[in-house]
Formats: C-alpha cells, sequence, structure tokens
C-alpha cells in the first residue's frame, strides 16, 4: 500500500546549501522509487494562517519501508545537513486512505 511523506516548510534564512539539498533530495526520491506530488507553497491559502509563507511537500512511496529506508539512509541523512540553519521542517508519514 502506498504512502505519503508530507513536510511543512517554513524557509527562514536561504542559506548557500539549501537549493543544492532540492536537487540532490529530489533525485535521491526518485532513486528509492517516489515521486512528488505537491512541491511549493499554495497557490491561494483559503482558511487560516498556519499555511502563510510555507511550503508543503507530499510525496507518494511503494511502501512504508521504502520510505523509512530513504529517511534512514546514510545518503539522505548527509544530503539532509545541507539544510540546517535554513528553517522548520515538519514531517510525517502517512498512509493512504482505505478505499
Amino acid at each position: 500500500m502506498a504512502v505519503y511523506q508530507i513536510a511543512v516548510v517554513q524557509i527562514t534564512t536561504r542559506t548557500p546549501g539549501l537549493m543544492e539539498y532540492v536537487k540532490k533530495s529530489g533525485e535521491l526520491v526518485a532513486k528509492y522509487g517516489a515521486e512528488y506530488i505537491v512541491r511549493g507553497p499554495a497557490d491561494s491559502v483559503v482558511e487560516g494562517d498556519y499555511l502563510q509563507g510555507r511550503s508543503v511537500i507530499i510525496s507518494k512511496w511503494p511502501s512504508l519501508e521504502k520510505a523509512k529506508e530513504f529517511w534512514n539512509s546514510d545518503e539522505y541523512q548527509t544530503i539532509k545537513k545541507l539544510r540546517d540553519g535554513a528553517g522548520v521542517f515538519d514531517v510525517g508519514i502517512f498512509n493512504e486512505a482505505p478505499k
């Protein structure tokens, strides 16, 4: 069953490594068999204030195991350091809704 990794991100500082992180993490996501569904800020916030100034990244993974394998990989942990000091990152993995 597919799972979704969802991140809500507030960039506070455009650090030198941030764009490199975006590129390299995207390549690694694909390597682990996942795809981005959403990657960026809302086109329109229709209710509430929380999403103002934040981006949402939603990636679809073939399984919980693959998502965790990616997250815990040495390769991702190295890439992840590129975003240090860039902002606040809240990340969770969610099961697909039952049909």
